[in-house]
């Protein structure tokens, strides 16, 4: 039986810092539109999920997901740990590519080397962010591993704070797994630019990038081009 490669994009609406994000537009599309219609470029992917929680006000991400054409989970808002396990119950052997629904200009490319890569070695998890590396822009890659890691980790983690973040404890406990962060190309080795969205100025600085004529097909290569020269 074929190991599936599911992207799990966690999303919801209520952030702290910039309430209703994920509707917020970019150019044509919101936030959310513009990381599932670029993951939808990446060969490698079998599956895309949207898992949220089953708070009233993420139920506008079932609309969009069917719209879309993709799946939809809706489980534990704070418990992000067991949303994600309860997103995948029932399948038996998977890769997990964990998605961040603030990144509007993930790159399939970037998705289709991490999987690639975590495919030929004998790693627990492996990402192409700025998680281990300084060295990369933020808001291009992901993170990989198994659904027995997955699995493992709902076991191992007990701590709250460490559940709501998914692969926390593995960042916390490094010589207790096997990780690896990837090298990043030279041309998204600028680590000063952040393509992720937090707050009303990081939005208005992606608009600025989307008013230069970028779509859902622009290479990482060519909105950090962008980037540099508005930075």
């Amino acid at each position: 039986m074929k190991k599936k490669n599911i992207a799990i994009i966690q999303a919801r609406m209520n952030s702290s810092r910039l309430p209703g994000k994920m509707l917020k537009k970019i150019g044509k599309y919101s936030i959310i539109e513009w990381v599932i219609k670029r993951l939808k470029k990446a060969k490698y992917l079998d599956e895309i999920i949207l898992a949220t929680s089953k708070k009233k006000i993420d139920r506008k991400f079932k609309i969009i997901s069917r719209k879309l054409n993709i799946n939809y989970f809706a489980g534990n808002e704070k418990d992000v740990l067991t949303r994600f396990i309860d997103t995948v119950k029932g399948i038996q052997k998977a890769n997990i590519i964990r998605i961040c629904a603030d990144n509007p200009f993930i790159d399939p490319t970037e998705i289709n080397k991490l999987i690639s890569f975590y495919k030929r070695k004998e790693y627990d998890y492996v990402c192409n962010r700025q998680v281990f590396s300084k060295v990369y822009c933020d808001g291009f890659g992901a993170e990989i591993f198994s659904i027995d890691l997955l699995r493992k980790l709902d076991k191992l983690v007990k701590d709250k704070n460490l559940r709501e973040h998914v692969t926390l404890y593995l960042w916390k406990n490094k010589k207790k797994f096997n990780i690896h962060s990837l090298k990043s190309n030279k041309y998204l080795a600028h680590p000063h630019l952040k393509f992720d969205v937090d707050t009303n100025d990081d939005l208005n600085f992606l608009n600025k990038i989307a008013n230069n004529k970028i779509s859902i097909n622009t290479s990482a290569k060519n909105i950090v081009n962008i980037a540099k020269k508005l930075n």
